[in-house]
């Protein structure tokens, strides 16, 4: 159990960075936003053998705690005034016997898509934080939740929104989300819930009903190449459920081309060694030890979105050498990435062979 603290706290550690950060030029204690959603809709079933879980309709509730950007930040201007905050959601999954419920924790940001008016606004809702699911895969007790294999989760929330005023302290919002939970293989079964809702809800004005926003003009985008390494380490355990746990060490080698203020693109290469490999040897009954039987050399195409000192990367990756066929050849990483100093870099990603979770990667690197 106290390692499941260890990893809540560094996962939000990266959320709660980015949001003390935007709160810091304005206020919240005085003007800030509450919202209560009611949420209806499904768990999706991608894989054939989880469809024993679905029961009926999801329900949720939801009540967040909501500030709003200034200006007083140039990407404040660049994001057209981003709203902050935090949510609680509590959903019932309609199958108390092999899932309970799950209640999750998470900082999120609203992004307008159209231009900025006080009265309206198509909002895209990212929220990053944890899970915990109250009835997980047991190989007593509940050996049928093939979904997800441990208490504490990672948790994502994708929605498109749209905010409409209807008065001075009064709004509406309703949207379609996605909410996915799973643990990136730290404890199998994986497979992981993916959760599709429509959501209806009202938001209430604290403070200053319509906040004035400063509208400076931005300096234009310098668009330089930046290096960086980064080095990892994750956890995992292979199937099945209550096996040995696994560590994974890598090295990556990354040149970024900055293409404006909120995204760069570039390429690199990866070294990986995933003492789990042995394992897949040794069940093809080969024991090695070797260095190159275990070890992995990737590289990557890379893109990622940014926000200030925030980083969301998606890589798309191939290895060049690797002698087990466990995986295939072709690996993915999302996931997120924090500026501490100018050059320290703060790394939290997930490891991916298509749609099946590897391992978590937490790291620190440092950018030239």
């Amino acid at each position: 159990m106290k390692n499941h603290f260890k990893y809540c706290y560094l996962i939000l550690f990266f959320a709660f960075q980015f949001l003390v950060e935007g709160k810091a030029d304005n206020n919240p204690s005085k003007d800030f936003l509450i919202t209560a959603n009611v949420h209806y809709g499904y768990i999706m079933s991608h894989r054939s053998n989880m469809t024993h879980l679905i029961r009926g309709h999801v329900k949720a509730g939801e009540l967040q705690y909501t500030f709003r950007t200034n200006g007083e930040k140039a990407w404040h201007q660049m994001y057209k005034f981003p709203e902050m905050g935090l949510s609680f959601m509590h959903f019932d999954l309609a199958n108390p016997q092999q899932l309970g419920t799950l209640e999750s924790l998470y900082p999120f940001v609203n992004f307008k898509l159209n231009k900025f008016q006080k009265k309206s606004a198509l909002n895209l809702r990212i929220g990053i934080g944890l899970a915990y699911l109250t009835n997980p895969f047991n190989i007593k007790t509940n050996h049928k939740n093939n979904a997800i294999g441990s208490h504490i989760n990672g948790f994502v929330n994708l929605r498109l929104n749209y905010a409409i005023r209807l008065s001075k302290a009064l709004r509406m919002e309703f949207g379609v989300g996605l909410s996915h939970a799973s643990n990136g293989a730290m404890k199998t079964p994986n497979l992981g819930l993916n959760i599709a809702t429509a959501n209806l809800g009202f938001t209430y004005f604290i403070g200053d009903k319509y906040l004035e926003c400063k509208k400076d003009s931005i300096a234009p985008c310098k668009k330089t190449w930046n290096t960086s390494i980064i080095g990892v380490v994750g956890i995992k355990e292979l199937e099945p459920p209550t096996g040995s746990k696994y560590f994974a060490y890598g090295l990556q080698a990354n040149i970024y081309k900055t293409l404006g203020y909120k995204s760069r693109i570039g390429a690199g290469a990866e070294l990986t060694y995933n003492e789990a490999t042995k394992q897949v040897w040794a069940d093809a009954s080969i024991q090695t030890n070797k260095f190159e039987d275990i070890a992995q050399v990737g590289v990557k195409f890379g893109y990622e979105f940014r926000v200030h000192r925030f980083a969301l990367p998606i890589d798309f990756g191939y290895y060049v050498f690797k002698k087990q066929s466990y995986n295939g050849k072709i690996y993915h990483r999302i996931g997120m990435r924090y500026m501490l100093t100018k050059h320290i870099i703060a790394n939290l990603t997930l490891r991916t062979h298509w749609a099946k979770a590897d391992y978590f990667e937490w790291g620190l690197g440092y950018q030239f």
